[in-house]
């Protein structure tokens, strides 16, 4: 099938959604008008079922009342030659309160009380049933349109001969129960309307309650600026969802406002680590331009000068990585490799420093195969092993090894030098922290090591963990996931 250039392909009209009728409306009054279609619909429900009951057992009642009634009537009945009679003071009790008919064993009427002939329909369906030997009930309407119910009862003849003689039909005016519903009905129906408002009004001021809280935490939200930080809600509220909705915005404010103290303190230590071979390189700078130098004071000023930008190119790839770290990008180029020959690449590398520094240098390597980057792996090893050598003094020990646990590979370097005192174990993977903040950052470092091996670590997945007791050494240990075989 081939288009025409002149009638491009018709697209699909978007979907229209149509909002919510409430969903312009602020919270607070979506739930009252929620409650108040909620309530309204249980109280017609309420009021129809009460209604209804009210109704079946007045009905009930009623029905009962005209079967007392006919058979009082029908002990007032006789039969002669055949048909059934009624004396005359039975007939006239009839008169105003109920009326009456009795009807032969071939349905003609013999004594009808109604107000005027053919007032009243017979309702010869219920005759009928009576003559079958049934008891019937049935509604009729009077002249003045009022209801009236009436009830069909069959007339048996002597106990000698109980056959069905005719019928006894007796009505009464429902009036006195229709008048008591209507007035019940028109009362729930003029309360409710009133009762559901109060009841809006009331949901309305809950609601506001029930959403003080969030109010609570929008005004703070609001408000909250970079120095604000410390600020916290610290709303009492029970362990629902707007009591985990606060402890969950403190918490988020306690980790912001940790990060922008993080951020500040790093950002500040950043400045001072690079401003100290700043300074010292321009001090040589100055120095060699002051006056004329010979060949070979130029080449000292630089080869100053070159140690100096070495140590600086050196912190600002470190600040790289951990830029990186915290982007989730340290690790991005992974491969299979055995951790045991990184280690052993290590080890000789550092061996003969250790023999030089007269520290027993060993290393317990097993196979161990892991999935990362062998860079940083490297640079961890590097890291931990330069701590140890640099905290050992000489005739003490540094071991460094691997092993594959439980499906996950356990890299450890430990050292037998000074150790390290309890107050300073929790800071010791912050950035920039120095057990000796005396030391000259030329001995001592940047404070960065340690940071950017949790870095490594946290980035291929694993943990890394500290041990150490004053005077006993310490223990640095690295659990990595270990390749999973291939099925």
């Amino acid at each position: 099938m081939t288009l025409s250039p002149h009638h491009p392909p018709s697209t699909p009209s978007p979907i229209t959604r149509h909002p919510s009728p409430f969903g312009r409306l602020p919270v607070r009054w979506r739930l009252t008008l929620w409650y108040a279609l909620l309530l309204a619909v249980v109280m017609a429900l309420f009021s129809g079922a009460l209604y209804f009951a009210l109704q079946q057992q007045l009905y009930a009642s009623f029905d009962e009342q005209l079967l007392n009634q006919a058979a009082l009537t029908l002990a007032s009945v006789q039969v002669a030659d055949g048909d059934p009679t009624m004396e005359p003071s039975a007939v006239g009790a009839a008169g105003g309160e109920y009326f009456l008919r009795l009807f032969n064993h071939e349905g003609r009427l013999l004594v009808d009380t109604g107000p005027e002939p053919g007032g009243i329909p017979l309702g010869m369906p219920a005759v009928r049933s009576a003559l079958g030997g049934r008891t019937d009930f049935s509604n009729a309407l009077d002249e003045d349109r009022e209801t009236l119910r009436i009830v069909s009862v069959p007339v048996l003849g002597p106990d000698d001969n109980p056959e069905v003689v005719g019928a006894l039909q007796i009505g009464l005016d429902r009036n006195e129960i229709d008048e008591p519903l209507a007035g019940f009905l028109t009362s729930l129906a003029l309360a409710g309307p009133i009762v559901l408002l109060l009841a809006a009004c009331a949901g309305y001021l809950l609601a506001g309650r029930a959403l003080a809280p969030v109010v609570t935490i929008t005004g703070l939200a609001a408000n909250i600026g970079a120095g604000d930080l410390h600020a916290r809600l610290n709303l009492h509220l029970p362990d629902d969802e707007l009591g985990r909705l606060a402890r969950t915005f403190d918490a988020m404010l306690a980790r912001i406002d940790d990060a922008f103290t993080r951020q500040r303190r790093f950002t500040g230590d950043a400045a001072h680590e690079m401003r100290t071979p700043l300074s010292l390189m321009r001090g040589q700078v100055d120095l060699a331009l002051a006056r004329p130098r010979t060949n070979d004071e130029y080449r000292e000023a630089l080869r100053g000068i070159d140690g100096d930008l070495a140590r600086l190119t050196g912190l600002v790839s470190t600040l790289l990585a951990l830029a990186r770290a915290d982007a989730g990008q340290l690790a991005s180029e992974r491969m299979s490799f055995d951790l045991a020959s990184t280690v052993d690449l290590v080890f000789e590398q550092y061996a003969p420093l250790a023999t030089e520094a007269g520290i027993d240098l060993s290393k317990e390597a097993a196979p161990a195969t892991l999935i990362g980057d062998e860079d940083l792996m490297v640079q961890l090893l590097v890291n931990l092993i330069d701590n140890a050598l640099a905290h050992t003094p000489a005739g003490g020990t540094v071991t460094i090894g691997c092993q594959p646990v439980d499906g996950q590979v356990h890299l450890w370097v430990a050292d037998s030098g000074e150790g390290i005192a309890p107050e300073h174990l929790e800071h010791l993977f912050d950035r920039f922290y120095r057990v000796d903040a005396g030391r000259s950052r030329n001995q001592g470092g940047a404070g960065l090591g340690l940071a950017i091996c949790k870095a490594i670590a946290e980035g291929h997945g694993g943990t890394i963990a500290l041990t150490s007791e004053r005077g006993r050494g310490a223990r640095v240990d690295v659990t990595l996931p270990g390749a999973r075989p291939n099925r």
